[in-house]
């Protein structure tokens, strides 16, 4: 074998050695597949070891981490359909992708026929579809789901043209919605089961999942309840271009359009700091969808990674954005490792419903109860599966026994009252107690809200929140000693629980380190008299000078 042969031959195997090696990209059918070994895709043991501590410090109700197409991370409850919040936005942007073709971004509002209550001006009846999706309009009036920061630091009406400012508006997200509908003919809840939920096999949503919220403007806030996994497959198809199991769902143009940095934004560095068409964009190769309280769909497209992060809105989790930053940042840097080119991979375990059949006494046709501040509650049957409805969106129940209910994704009790003839009396559930409570705590009788709220922990006496919430009312009613047992129970049931230590701190404060300081300032009061009056007596003591 000549030299020459040799040395050519060593080149090539150098290459060879110091090509990347490309893990197959397994798709996602009816089930996600799992990784045996979360090593193989990637996962750095020591760095994981960080961001789950970091995961467990705050009141992160799921994780889910995504690689090369399957899953590598699932903590928590990722099967349940929580409020999504705000990235409803993105979910919208991608259904405008669906149709990107055939609609004019450059379509103003007046010619769209947009308008509001008050009217619009004409400088806002300037601003564009595309102006509206990069919450651009510069459009300031009150909206439908806008949090009190929103109300309160709403730039003043006319300060901005149309276009030249980006400020994070949900009267744009709100007005997306409305013109949606009208430029396609399609309802949003509808045509994301068609055009997404269908061709990426959707686990968990349902039609009924999607709701409509109406206030203070006549263009409703649209919004969803999804599972992790489920947000994971948009990601996955956004990470992938729009791609799907070979078929183009959404085009690449618009993928990539729509999640590049139109604007800078204003909210400070926990957030990312660039925000596309309705997609928030990082600076180092990543894009995500943010909901309020800590919900957030994060893409990476050049590491095929996707990272869902929860958390419980039912009982008002939240977790600060400094906290979201730091796991993001902690999970991607975990999965830095070398990939196997061919993983162990496993389907999923199946759900298993565990329901029983409804009995014939509650095949209700739709019944309802109304609540004292005008709020209706309604149930309904349909195809043996009985729907509660509190005005925001049917949630499932399931018969478990003995007349009692589990209502889905809220994991609340339910218990119906039917009288004789087999009417609907009244709905108890912890929600309704609630609101009763909220009722008579308004009206000034904090007795009977305490009575409701006692009703909320009979029917769960293993919710931490219940007790919490009773410790508000006993306070209320400056109750202190009986407020601090309850907090005790509560932070027992749930020691992460930071309503309620906050509010253990407080009483403490209140009840100790207060009337201790102010017995430490008399105490020093009176020391600094006796002292000043015993100056005073030696003084008057002593001579007169120059004696």
């Amino acid at each position: 074998m000549s030299a020459k042969f040799l040395t050519l031959l060593l080149i090539v195997l150098a290459s060879l050695s110091s090509t990347k090696i490309v893990a197959a990209k397994p798709d996602p059918a009816e089930v996600w597949l799992h990784y045996s070994k979360p090593e193989q895709a990637g996962v750095l043991p020591e760095k994981l070891h960080k961001a789950q501590q970091l995961y467990q410090q705050h009141a992160f109700a799921s994780v889910l981490v995504i690689k090369n197409g399957a899953v590598v991370l699932d903590w928590g409850e990722n099967t349940r359909r929580f409020p999504i919040h705000s990235i409803r936005k993105s979910l919208l942007s991608a259904l405008y992708g669906v149709h990107s073709a055939q609609i004019d971004l450059q379509a103003t509002l007046a010619e769209l026929n947009i308008t509001d209550t008050p009217p619009l001006t004409e400088q806002e009846r300037m601003a564009t579809l595309f102006d509206v999706l990069a919450s651009r309009s510069g459009v300031y009036l009150p909206a439908a789901a806008e949090t009190s920061n929103m109300t309160q630091q709403r730039p003043a009406r006319g300060s901005h043209p149309a276009g030249q400012y980006w400020w994070y508006n949900n009267w744009d997200f709100n007005v997306a919605g409305t013109l949606y509908r009208q430029l396609t003919g399609e309802e949003i809840f509808s045509a994301f089961a068609t055009h997404l939920a269908k061709p990426l096999q959707l686990e968990d949503y349902r039609e009924f999942d999607g709701y409509y919220l109406k206030s203070g403007s006549e263009h409703a806030a649209f919004q969803f309840r999804m599972s992790s996994r489920d947000l994971a497959r948009v990601g996955l198809l956004y990470a992938r271009e729009g791609n799907w199991r070979g078929t183009q769902i959404i085009p690449s143009a618009w993928i990539k359009q729509s999640t590049q940095a139109i604007s800078q934004t204003n909210m400070g560095a926990k957030y990312p700091a660039g925000y596309g068409l309705s997609w928030w964009v990082d600076s180092h190769d990543s894009y995500s969808a943010r909901g309020a309280g800590g919900h957030v769909l994060a893409v990476y497209p050049q590491q095929d990674l996707v990272i869902v992060l929860r958390v419980n809105s039912y009982i008002d989790q939240s977790v600060p954005q400094s906290a979201i930053k730091n796991l993001l940042s902690r999970l991607e840097s975990a999965m830095q490792g070398p990939v196997d080119t061919n993983p162990e991979l496993a389907p999923a375990e199946p759900d298993v419903a565990s329901e029983q059949p409804l009995p014939a006494r509650y095949h209700l046709a739709e019944a309802s109860i109304s609540l004292p501040n005008g709020q209706v509650v309604t149930l309904k049957q349909r195809q043996g599966r009985l729907f509660i409805n509190y005005g925001r969106g049917d949630f499932e129940s399931f018969y478990v026994n003995d007349d009692q209910f589990v209502i889905a994704d809220l994991n609340e009790p339910l218990q119906l009252e039917l009288d004789s003839a087999g009417t609907l009396t009244d709905i108890l559930t912890p929600r309704v107690f609630y609101l009763r409570a909220a009722e008579a705590a308004k009206a000034g009788d904090l007795t009977q809200a305490q009575m409701w709220v006692q009703r909320v922990i009979d029917m769960m006496p293993n919710s931490s929140i219940a007790y919490t919430n009773l410790a508000k009312v006993l306070l209320a009613q400056q109750l202190n000693q009986d407020a601090s047992k309850n907090l005790d129970i509560a932070l027992q049931l749930d020691p992460d629980n930071k309503q309620a230590e906050n509010l253990k701190q407080s009483l403490l404060i209140k009840q100790w380190l207060l009337p201790s300081l102010f017995i430490v300032t008399i105490f020093v009061l009176f020391w600094f008299a006796i002292k000043r009056r015993s100056r005073a007596k030696w003084l008057k003591q002593q001579p007169p000078h120059g004696t």
